[in-house]
């Protein structure tokens, strides 16, 4: 599966190879393409499990780092370049591995796909500088996480399957292809959006949506896409989900489409781990109501995590008769997680 930085990173590009930027000069070049966010004591940069699309360039201030390994607890200093927090999860979709807080006022550069991108085209040389910055810091952080794994207590049982936020195109085609085999071929079912000459399951959503992919082993085994009507149409699934009818809509709802598993790992944690991670990206973008579909032998499951009947029965051009289906996160996620936690 791949899992390389975003497309952009292979685009034609000009560098002044004469003039390359220092790793002292990387924070004074980035201040004028880069919002400059600050933290109080306290505050949380990262926590530790989930995905997040942007990462943090701390400035100035103090920070701890939580590996979740018992007593190890690490606060780095702030070098000349910065410190680095959340970049692999930023450039591979992977969820935070450790929770970073805030120790005293924190100042720090954010960010996200369309900084990076912008650097990339309009001021190669920082991109060059920043991206072997992050390198240098990622094989740093690999080799530190190593020995503290060492000599700590290994889980009775290995999490295998682990859940990634699609970063780059590769990833995304993954998840595309993976919906393709479940509709297509294992259900047999027609779809509008089936590609079947490159085999792929895609549609307009994907072009603003959030894909996750489960996987076991590196072989992604299960999907789902979250759209933010705040940042698109969402089409008909606006009027089918009664949507319109919120008080929260469309500024704090979210929708939830595309959600296979491959038929051998149904009865794995692949689905479970997939809700999960849908529901806490909908928090952390202040999301109140969720909205997904669901065949009628799957609504008991949705109904006992937390969800309600949003609108009317339809029949769905793929999965047939379904029930939209919403939930309250402010009222329902404590419960939500405690399920999601038991079955997991």
């Amino acid at each position: 599966m791949a899992v390389s930085p975003g497309a952009g990173i292979n685009a034609p590009m000009t560098i002044d190879v004469a003039n390359p930027v220092s790793r002292e000069d990387l924070p004074e070049r980035l201040q004028v393409r880069c919002e400059s966010v600050n933290f109080a004591p306290g505050d949380k940069l990262r926590q530790k499990g989930q995905h997040y699309s942007t990462m943090y360039l701390v400035t100035s201030g103090r920070v701890e780092i939580d590996l979740g390994k018992g007593k190890d607890k690490l606060e780095p200093p702030v070098g000349p370049a910065g410190l680095a927090v959340g970049e692999i999860g930023f450039l591979r979709g992977l969820p935070a591995t450790a929770t970073v807080t805030a120790l005293s006022d924190v100042t720090a550069l954010k960010l996200d796909d369309a900084v990076l991108t912008r650097l990339e085209v309009e001021a190669p040389e920082v991109a060059v500088a920043l991206l072997r910055f992050l390198g240098e810091t990622a094989e740093e952080r690999t080799s530190q996480n190593i020995q503290i794994a060492a000599t700590s207590p290994s889980p009775e049982k290995e999490q295998s399957i682990r859940v990634l936020l699609c970063r780059n195109k590769d990833m995304l085609t993954d998840a595309q292809r993976l919906r393709y085999r479940v509709y297509c071929e294992e259900l047999g079912r027609s779809s509008p959006h089936a590609h079947h000459d490159r085999k792929v399951l895609a549609d307009d959503l994907d072009q603003f949506g959030h894909s996750f992919i489960a996987v076991e082993n590196e072989r992604p085994i299960g999907t789902l896409r979250a759209n933010r009507p705040s940042e698109g149409a969402v089409g008909i699934l606006e009027s089918l989900y009664n949507m319109t009818s919120s008080e929260f809509h469309p500024a704090k709802t979210i929708v939830c489409t595309k959600f296979v598993i491959l038929n051998e790992k149904r009865t794995s944690s692949a689905g479970i781990k997939l809700v999960a991670a849908f529901a806490r990206f909908s928090v952390q973008h202040n999301v109140r109501e969720c909205y997904i579909d669901c065949i009628p032998s799957l609504r008991p499951y949705y109904m006992a995590i937390g969800f309600r009947t949003a609108g009317e029965k339809f029949l769905h051009r793929e999965n047939g008769p379904s029930y939209p289906l919403k939930i309250d996160l402010e009222k329902s996620m404590a419960r939500m997680e405690r399920i999601l936690l038991t079955q997991s």
